[in-house]
């Protein structure tokens, strides 16, 4: 394991490699990690392990500190923070992926459960479609990795590996990026029940600045 590192670390730090050749790769090997680490849980193994050996030696510590009611009442907290500790994996797994409609027209879709009851009266909660949140919060790098895709195809210099890998990783960041603005956008209170559309309007206009940011910086490279 240490060799493999070691050779990580020299390709890394080998100048003789293009840094946008070194970056693309070390990218796309993180994403790569992840996402096997996400569906074969590697780390998670590990995580459960560590969990559990650890409340194994505060249960242990308890029985010895049993007398000490100010030393178990840290230990039980202890206890309880670590059992509530959640592995990365086990939050994307919670997310509600059920939401996803490319049809849905309205925030206030009718629920059957849960349902929230006051006076006898039935009160739909609304829902935010997470395909219009996602397209709207992500339009600009959308469309940036459609050009992304493309670009290989369009033969030299584009199709050069250094350059296809570029592309590769430059996918994945804007992957993360679009992720990142539709988590924000979700936190932005829903506007009006009756006018879904405000708040994908929202969306799409927070992102003004930050794409405004980006020709600015394109122009200043330039320059």
């Amino acid at each position: 394991m240490d060799k493999i590192l070691d050779r990580i670390l020299k390709f890394f730090e080998n100048k003789s490699i293009h840094f946008g050749l070194r970056t693309s790769i070390f990218i796309i090997s993180i994403f790569v990690l992840t996402t096997s680490d996400y569906y074969f849980n590697f780390s998670y193994d590990y995580h459960l392990n560590n969990k559990i050996e650890k409340l194994e030696s505060i249960d242990n510590l308890k029985k010895i500190y049993k007398t000490d009611s100010l030393k178990l009442a840290e230990l039980t907290e202890l206890e309880n923070r670590i059992f509530k500790r959640k592995h990365y994996s086990d939050r994307l797994r919670n997310l509600d992926l059920n939401q996803i409609n490319i049809f849905k027209k309205s925030d206030t879709t009718e629920i059957k459960s849960p349902v929230i009851k006051n006076d006898n009266t039935t009160i739909n909660k609304p829902i935010r479609s997470l395909f219009w949140m996602t397209l709207t919060s992500g339009y600009f790098f959308i469309i940036l990795i459609i050009m992304l895709i493309i670009l290989p195809f369009r033969g030299y210099p584009h199709n050069e590996l250094k350059n296809v890998l570029g592309s590769i990783a430059g996918i994945i960041i804007l992957i993360g990026v679009i992720g990142f603005l539709t988590w924000v956008g979700y936190k932005i209170p829903i506007i009006s029940s009756n006018h879904p559309y405000l708040n994908y309007i929202l969306n799409a206009i927070l992102q003004s600045p930050l794409i405004y940011l980006i020709f600015w910086w394109n122009k200043t490279g330039e320059n």
